[in-house]
């Protein structure tokens, strides 16, 4: 213990005061007062004066001790379901080896629990604290997940003032979670590096999980909307594993009127002798309307002991098809053929029975044709345009196409040397119903050399653009949309369309990742009806490359939706998932909107309600938005269907309502594929390798206790310990009553 002084001022401040308050207790006070009273007051005056002097001064006692810090040593179990499986030594279950380990570690336990901390945690979906060893022999291992890397993440935090040995895990090393839980358990294990803390992991259980025989439906992929009277195919994979050369079959079934499923395709497949994967492929061709529940499903098979994993199922919206079509094909020069697009496109539209095409060739001879009398006494849904330079019809013609368009009628405008700017399409009076502006500088006259800088060159490659075109009904080629779009050859070129030629209401629905994202495929709505600027004209290579399939059905999607026969949001309220499949413990986004009664501009307000499979109803918040908004339901926790309902109110009054379902499959994702994976655990221990850790197999465990055990328990810090009195209440208030006591005694003595 020492003295330390720190003066106000320095010391020389302090004797200039401290001279001047003796000086004052000096000075006696005016008046006849007796010798007793004369010393109490200034017995009361020096002892204020020597306090003030005191805290001037700011003395201090510096006390220096030696303290000792214990350590921690973290023991994490497993207790997800998977470690119910009976893979360990003598057919024993994975927690019963655990539990039975520890107990045989019981006396090293004692001995390390004597100089360090034990602190026991279980976790599976999350972390919890044990109360001790036969605290853990109490815990049945039923957790539906394992957050493995979460857990390690979250007991670094909870013991973060600890000094910790290490961590002891005895656990299989299968991480199987779903985010927000999914941290990867080598991001945690870096943290753990970084903090000189050493993981030791020791795994039960085998990779193989056990030998079992299973049959299960993997990977359902089925478009979220198709339209009626056209083939639908559903595709996912069987996975077999101990059912050697035997024949199954998976059905597809599909949901009827009455809410019922039925078997409307099959197949069968003949297992070989090996665990393996088959790819199934089932179609059906829906004729009702509306949302339907789809399902690929396979017979439980003779001692097949997990059947939950023999269905997957989704949800498809079948719309409305029906649409007759105008296709307008111009000529590569006065008085020429088109081009062979158009025969690949009529190909492609021939093959739905529910599209008419009407097609008119136009070869300028004569320049500017009529086409009102033909219009006039057709109604048409859609004008497909297929390189027509606005000389080949009359201005009376281009304007009632456009004002079709705008009464609900679809265009569409392809690619070529005459469309768009170069078609002279810049003064049109179809100009206005176009989704970009052609350029009045962009001009292709007829005989002239190719203007290259109006065209993108060899080759355009079409992906779906973000984020209109990934989710939109044009682009769904097939159940996975994105890998169908990479399989699809380049087209030979395409019209040059730049950002500033976008109307303020387009939308780029693909895009061509070969010219720095060069827009292909945009969108936009006049008036009442829809318009669509594709600038591709070589979509038939994808025919040649045997991608008939894919050609078909964007070919088909676009003149469906041009002629609205896709979209529920011609209703009063509509709702959109993100996903019609959605695991269970991940969010869905849910958006929403309304198409309130024109002249009616009072707000909507729309409530959004999710009905769970137990039948419990949740409320999903919707940011305000112009009658629309976007919002995320994350209470999916049960498997089984869900059912979204919007409703929309304007001025108090319900101006619609719309539903959606989705699906949480029945995935037990503990027990479908439950093989250890000690290689994890290696890996974690491997990355704290440099702070002590390694992997270990469990028979080591008393070996490694005793050799925590024998180490120096003991680290020693020295503790500096400051204590002052001037500053503190009591002082403050001593020096208060010295004065006051002091200046009462005058006042009662007739001394002011």
């Amino acid at each position: 213990m020492s003295w330390t002084l720190n003066p106000v001022g320095g010391p020389w401040l302090v004797a200039i005061i401290a001279a001047v308050l003796l000086g004052l207790c000096a000075v006696r006070p005016r008046g006849t007062l007796t010798r007793r009273r004369r010393l109490s007051l200034a017995a009361l005056r020096i002892a204020a004066c020597l306090m003030l002097l005191f805290a001037l001064l700011r003395p201090e006692v510096v006390r220096t001790q030696t303290e000792v810090l214990r350590s921690a040593l973290l023991v994490l179990v497993d207790s997800s379901r998977s470690m119910t499986v009976e893979d360990s030594l003598g057919g024993k279950s994975r927690w019963a080896s655990a539990m039975e380990l520890l107990n045989q570690s019981r006396g090293s336990l004692e001995q390390l629990g004597r100089d360090h901390d034990l602190e026991y945690y279980t976790f599976d979906q999350s972390l919890r604290p044990a109360a001790g060893a036969d605290a853990l022999r109490g815990v049945t291992p039923n957790g539906d997940g394992t957050a493995l890397g979460k857990s390690l993440a979250e007991l670094l935090e909870n013991e973060a003032s600890e000094r910790l040995l290490g961590v002891v895990l005895l656990s299989d090393g299968a991480q199987r979670a779903v985010p927000p839980s999914d941290l990867a358990p080598q991001v945690a294990a870096r943290r753990y590096a970084l903090e000189g803390t050493p993981i030791f992991p020791f795994a039960f259980g085998s990779p193989a999980g056990g030998a079992r025989s299973d049959v299960a439906i993997d990977d359902l992929l089925a478009s979220n909307s198709v339209f009626a009277n056209t083939p639908t195919r559903v595709t996912g994979r069987l996975r077999v594993d101990g059912y050697p050369n035997q024949t199954l079959t998976v059905q597809l079934q599909w949901e009827d009127e009455n809410g019922q499923l039925q078997v409307v395709d099959a197949t069968q497949i003949t297992a070989g002798p090996a665990a393996a994967e088959y790819p199934i492929s089932l179609q059906h061709t829906p004729s009702r309307l509306g949302e339907q529940k789809v399902q690929l499903r396979i017979e439980a098979q003779p001692g097949e002991v997990l059947t939950s994993n023999n269905a997957q199922a989704t949800f498809v919206t079948v719309r409305e098809g029906g649409v007759r079509v105008l296709y307008l094909t111009g000529a590569k020069r006065i008085g020429g053929e088109p081009g062979v697009e158009q025969r690949f496109v009529r190909g492609s539209l021939a093959a739905s029975p529910d599209i008419v095409v009407t097609r008119r060739k136009l070869d300028y001879d004569p320049e500017r044709e009529s086409l009102t009398r033909l219009l006039d006494a057709n109604d048409y849904d859609v004008y497909l345009l297929d390189d027509v330079d606005a000389d080949a019809l009359d201005a009376a013609t281009w304007e009632e196409i456009a004002e079709c368009v705008r009464q609900g009628a679809g265009l569409m405008m392809t690619g070529g040397h005459h469309s768009f700017g170069p078609g002279g399409h810049d003064s049109s009076p179809l100009t206005p119903v176009l989704p970009v502006t052609p350029g009045r500088l962009e001009r292709q006259r007829f005989g002239e050399p190719l203007r290259t800088d109006m065209h993108l060159a060899d080759p355009v490659r079409m992906r779906p653009a973000r984020p209109f075109g990934v989710r939109h009904p044009i682009m769904q080629i097939a159940p996975n949309a994105a890998d169908a779009w990479d399989a699809l050859p380049p087209m030979t070129g395409a019209n040059r369309f730049v950002q500033r030629t976008l109307k303020p209401n387009a939308q780029v629905l693909a895009e061509d990742p070969e010219h720095d994202g060069a827009p292909l495929l945009v969108a936009s709505q006049p008036g009442a009806g829809r318009s669509l600027a594709f600038a591709g004209d070589s979509t038939w290579r994808w025919v040649m490359a045997g991608q008939g399939e894919a050609h078909r059905r964007f070919w088909r999607q676009a003149i469906l939706w041009l002629a609205q026969k896709d979209d529920s949001k011609k209703n009063p309220v509509w709702v959109e998932l993100a996903s019609r499949r959605v695991a269970r413990g991940a969010p869905l986004e849910i958006t929403v909107g309304a198409n309130p009664a024109e002249g009616n501009s009072a707000p909507v307000e729309l409530e959004v309600t999710v009905r769970r499979p137990n039948g419990d109803t949740r409320t999903v918040p919707i940011p305000a938005g112009e009658n629309g908004g976007a919002g995320v339901f994350r209470e999916i926790d049960l498997a089984g269907d869900y059912l979204v309902t919007a409703t929309g109110r304007q001025s108090g009054t319900v101006i619609g309502s719309a539903q959606a379902r989705f699906t949480a499959p029945d995935n037990d994702v503990e027990l479908d594929q439950p093989g250890a994976e000690p290689a994890v655990l290696a890996q974690l221990a491997q990355i704290t390798e440099q702070a002590g850790g390694r992997s270990l197999a469990p028979e080591e465990l008393p070996d490694l206790l005793a050799e925590l055990a024998a180490a120096d328990p003991e680290v020693l810090e020295e503790v500096v310990a400051r204590v002052t009195y001037w500053d503190t209440w009591p002082f403050f208030l001593l020096l208060v009553a010295l004065l006051s006591v002091e200046w009462w005694l005058r006042k009662r003595w007739g001394l002011v």
